[in-house]
């Protein structure tokens, strides 16, 4: 059993390190977007 090459397991930490940037942005988005819908209706 030979183990997956580096540049196959370099690839998938860079597939899976940008899933969780691009996750993390639009969490923030939202998070964002909703503080300033409650601040809004309020006014």
């Amino acid at each position: 059993m030979n183990p997956l090459p580096a540049a196959i397991l370099l690839d998938v930490e860079i597939l899976f390190t940008t899933l969780l940037v691009l996750a993390g942005i639009a969490i923030l988005w939202f998070t964002v977007y909703v503080v300033y819908r409650l601040y809004a209706d309020q006014r």
